[in-house]
């Protein structure tokens, strides 16, 4: 338990770290300003492992032209003020929950991202409907609450890391496909996971300096899901989040000391 958690702390000032350093997630072209190291670098797209001096240059690179003048804005109102733009440059663009999209169904098997959760997720066998496209009854243990359901209509499925969390913390530089791929994320097990609809509609878009599962028993776990699913996409954490995290995992630790002891 102790190695665990030690673990997770490590992960979490090596993820944090570099996505503080680099200042939040990737843009549209897969890159980000390097905060630490200077530059700008890629790890996704076209560019992926390159790094350049500027996004200029990674747009010259793409064959575009970095120097041609933007269209007008002008209406018949008068001018678009211009959008707003974060410390490296990036545009910002306000959260909607419509950059994100819907439920998809990745394999073409007729069940969504919602369904392969409940399948996954559940104790027991689950049963479909006639079709074999939803899940009608199963049983899921939900570990913010420590309850256990068999109806999945009492279920949401929830972002572990919710989307105008994402969004505040760099995904408001992601392009629309790394967006759905989040918001379906089925690779990573800690993104999605099938809880109680109460209790995740409490949650909210709230982080840990915010918002702890009502089940203390499941706070470290909690947390150090948190950190590895921020580490694994590349988010940043503001400060009240960081001390926050830090604060969960010390307790953490300390109560495993005492345990062994």
């Amino acid at each position: 338990m102790i190695r665990i958690l030690a673990l997770s702390i490590t992960l979490w000032m090596a993820f944090s770290s570099e996505a503080v350093g680099h200042g939040g997630g990737l843009d549209s072209l897969g890159c980000h300003h390097d905060r630490k190291r200077g530059g700008y670098h890629c790890h996704r797209g076209q560019l992926a492992g390159q790094s350049f001096g500027s996004k200029n240059e990674a747009l010259a690179a793409l064959g575009g032209d970095s120097t041609s003048p933007s269209p007008s804005r002008a209406t018949d109102r008068g001018p678009i003020p211009p959008p707003q733009v974060d410390p490296f440059g990036n545009e910002v663009i306000p959260y909607n929950r419509d950059l994100y999209g819907g439920w998809i169904d990745a394999d073409g098997d007729c069940q969504d991202t919602r369904q392969e959760v409940l399948i996954a997720e559940s104790v027991t066998q689950v049963q479909l409907n006639s079709a074999g496209c939803r899940v009608v009854s199963g049983e899921w243990h939900d570990p913010f609450t420590g309850q256990t359901f068999t109806n999945p209509n009492d279920l949401d499925i929830d972002h572990f890391v919710p989307l105008a969390e994402v969004h505040r913390s760099g995904g408001s530089n992601w392009g629309s496909q790394v967006r759905r791929e989040y918001a379906n994320d089925l690779s990573y097990p800690g993104t999605l996971i099938a809880v109680s609809a109460s209790a995740n509609r409490s949650k909210g878009d709230r982080d840990p300096a915010d918002w702890l599962p009502p089940n203390e028993d499941f706070r470290c776990d909690y947390v150090t899901a948190w950190v590895l699913v921020k580490g694994y996409w590349g988010l940043s954490m503001d400060e009240r989040e960081r001390i926050a995290v830090y604060s969960v995992l010390g307790e953490c630790v300390s109560t495993a000391r005492g345990l062994v002891h």
